[in-house]
């Protein structure tokens, strides 16, 4: 048997290596990860859902692309979500056999959807192609909490948010029918979710598009947890340049939710306070599908894609920011509601 020069055999030390890797595996197929760990390789859980909204603040355009891939016992399946503001156009499709890698941060649904180290490419039939490549990316620090706080380390929860990229450097286009946008200006952000499936209510915002460039906001919330123990659970993140302001539980008090088309989230910390109000100021809402956990079958999703928010920052007790978007999604769903139809 062949030893290490301390006498250790080399047999052990691969034994005990796959029992780390098994040990691993199984945690995160639970949606738990450890502390300070890389979300964005494949949980393998139920349901993971990827996200990357392009917004082009000189023109006043908003890209989404959605993707959300489900173990299902039988074979996996992916749905990919394209929608444009002010195009209005929402695209959708649902694939057999979508791969997402445990190992690092790819993702592909056949002939749709592929994601790998920065490129992005989509497909959805001959008139709605995109293909851009991320560089230089502004993304979370590496040694903090998920989106989801400290219920990022509690197995067994139906929805995990980690909100990841806020900016990058956008090379590519998109083909939409017969227009086609450069998406070169653009602003980019990108989230990862995952879990046993949406929670029975949650909401969402995203914006970029504020007077100072470098500002990215985002917010999450819903019902989270089983039976009894469900509770609201929300999270706030703030990138301002390489500042990250995120106010997550437990070292951050969030308040708030959507009720009557109006987004109002409070959050604060020791050294930090927010305020998010969001409308839609009489834009026309999207139903965008939402993959249930049975395959090819959806829920919805209402979000505006160009919304109005109003943020404001207090650092210390002193108003460290204010500004609106007016090029802000903003979410609401329930996993009790029903697309009409198959996508396929």
């Amino acid at each position: 048997m062949n030893t290490r020069p301390d006498g250790t055999p080399q047999r052990w030390e691969a034994i005990t290596r796959s029992a780390r890797r098994r040990v691993r595996h199984r945690w995160r197929r639970t949606g738990a990860d450890f502390p300070w760990g890389d979300p964005l390789p494949s949980h393998q859980a139920p349901m993971e859902g990827y996200l990357w909204r392009f917004t082009d603040t000189r023109r006043g355009r908003v890209l989404l692309v959605a993707c959300g891939i489900n173990h299902h016992s039988r074979q996996p399946w992916g749905t990919v979500v394209v929608a444009a503001d002010p195009l209005g156009t929402v695209r959708s499709t649902s694939v057999d056999g979508a791969w997402a890698s445990t190992q690092s941060y790819q993702i592909c649904v056949p002939a749709t959807l592929r994601y790998d180290a920065g490129a992005l490419h989509v497909r959805l039939g001959d008139d709605l192609h995109i293909n851009c490549v991320l560089r230089e990316p502004r993304s979370r620090p590496r040694r903090t909490f998920h989106g989801s706080g400290i219920f990022s380390l509690v197995p067994g929860l139906n929805h995990y948010w980690h909100p990841h990229l806020f900016d990058a450097k956008v090379r590519g286009a998109a083909r939409l029918g017969d227009q086609v946008w450069d998406l070169s200006d653009c602003h980019v952000y990108a989230e990862k979710s995952w879990g046993r499936g949406f929670p029975h209510t949650w909401w969402w915002g995203q914006a970029h598009g504020f007077d100072r460039g470098e500002m990215c906001v985002a917010f999450a919330g819903g019902l989270l947890g089983r039976g009894r123990l469900t509770l609201p659970v929300g999270g706030v993140v703030v990138s301002v340049g390489n500042r990250m302001i995120s106010l997550v539980p437990p070292a951050a008090m969030v308040q708030g939710g959507e009720r009557d088309g109006r987004w109002t989230i409070k959050a604060r910390n020791h050294r930090y306070r927010v305020r998010l109000v969001g409308e839609g100021t009489g834009s026309r809402p999207s139903r965008l599908p939402i993959p249930l956990l049975d395959p090819h079958r959806f829920g919805y999703s209402t979000q505006h894609l160009a919304g109005n928010l109003q943020l404001q920052v207090f650092r210390d007790g002193k108003l460290y920011y204010a500004g609106q978007s007016a090029l802000a999604s903003l979410e609401t769903g329930s996993s009790r509601t029903r697309w009409p139809t198959d996508l396929r």
